[in-house]
């Protein structure tokens, strides 16, 4: 095992193969963001958890490396921290009553759930009713087609997976999702700009971009990201170019 700091002893076997953090990328389907973290130890910039020894280990797989070992040597450069996005068990607190708090939280539990199920399921319809009164109040008045461009469609999204795996969302620089999700659950998320998907397991994760079904993220069984733009939507048919 390698006495020096992880990123730069990954950095070191990536340079003495002559291989690029764009190829790796293109390989595995890791954003070059999170492969740079990786190199220089920045682990506030990743996913966190599960993903990150997921992307460790489709590192090693590419340059031929010992999966096991790097892992490990990420779980001892990384002791007594805790990951991005993982909030740390409190300490254990005695002779205090916790009853109160408990139904508190199930409580504010319950409301955050319903909120966000309501969410999930309604978001898209919501936003789609909301662009329909905008185009109608905006048809009354006549503007040459020239003089401004047409407004960005919201970017609506439909994950789908094949498989059971841990799944983590952004949406315009948010996160709206970090959890489990079970095989065939269809879940919905809405964006202004960008949408980031982090997966377990990539090449079982069906996508769908405000209609339009999308390739795989990755291979299966490996751990994948992608980031979603209004670039990545695809012009409707028969419309202009």
């Amino acid at each position: 095992m390698s006495t020096a700091p992880f990123g730069e002893h990954l950095k070191r076997e990536r340079e003495m193969r002559g291989v690029s953090l764009e190829e790796i990328s293109a390989a595995t389907r890791i954003s070059t963001r999170f492969l740079e973290a990786l190199e220089n130890d920045h682990w506030d910039q990743l996913p966190g958890g599960v993903f990150n020894r997921g992307f460790i280990r489709s590192v090693a797989r590419f340059l031929g490396l010992d999966e096991d070992n790097l892992v490990a040597e990420y779980a001892l450069e990384t002791k007594n921290r805790v990951d991005a996005g993982v909030i740390p068990d409190p300490p254990v607190e005695t002779h205090r009553n916790w009853g109160p708090a408990i139904v508190a939280f199930g409580v504010l539990a319950a409301v955050v759930a319903g909120g966000w199920l309501l969410y999930v399921h309604y978001g898209s319809q919501i936003a789609a009713r909301l662009h329909i009164k905008h185009t109608a109040s905006a048809s009354s008045t006549v503007v040459p087609a020239a003089s401004s461009p047409p407004a960005s469609a919201a970017l609506e999204l439909k994950i789908e997976p094949g498989k059971s795996m841990d799944l983590k969302v952004v949406a315009d620089g948010r996160a709206v999702y970090d959890g489990h999700v079970e095989t065939g659950k269809e879940m919905r998320f809405v964006a202004k700009d960008s949408l980031e998907i982090s997966a377990a397991d990539s090449g079982s994760l069906l996508l769908e971009l405000n209609g339009q079904k999308l390739p795989p993220i990755g291979l299966s069984g490996q751990s994948g990201s992608i980031k979603l733009t209004q670039n990545d939507l695809k012009p409707a048919a028969g419309g202009s170019h």
